[in-house]
C-alpha cells in the first residue's frame, strides 16, 4: 500500500497545490508531506519488503514450509543488518536490568 502511495504522491501532491478547494488550501501544510517524510516512508518500505517476501515464503499451503523457516529467518537477519548499516543506525544501548534474588 505505501508502494502505491509512493507511485501516486506526485499526482496528490500537484492536486493538493492547484485545488481551488477550500479544504486543500486550509490545510495545504497538513497535507504536504516533505522530502523526508517520504524518504522514511521509503525506508520503512524498505524494511516492510523483507518481512513480506518471507511471509508470503512461509504461508503457503500446497508445500511445507518448515524446511523454509530458518534460511528464512537467517535471510531477515542478514538483510536488517545490511540495511542498519546503509542507513547508518547504531543499535541503542539496553537499560541495565538489576535482578534481585
Amino acid at each position: 500500500m505505501l508502494k502505491y502511495f509512493l507511485n501516486l504522491w506526485p499526482a496528490i501532491k500537484l492536486v493538493i497545490n492547484i485545488s481551488n478547494s477550500k479544504a486543500f488550501k486550509k490545510n495545504k501544510n497538513i497535507l504536504s508531506l516533505t522530502n523526508s517524510n517520504i524518504a522514511y516512508i521509503e525506508k520503512c518500505l524498505k524494511i516492510f519488503s523483507i518481512f513480506i517476501k518471507a511471509t508470503t515464503k512461509l504461508q503457503a499451503e500446497k508445500y511445507p514450509t518448515i524446511y523454509y523457516l530458518v534460511p528464512k529467518v537467517y535471510k531477515i537477519y542478514t538483510r536488517l543488518e545490511s540495511i542498519r548499516n546503509e542507513f547508518n543506525v547504531s543499535l541503542l544501548p539496553l537499560p541495565y536490568i538489576i535482578y534481585i534474588y
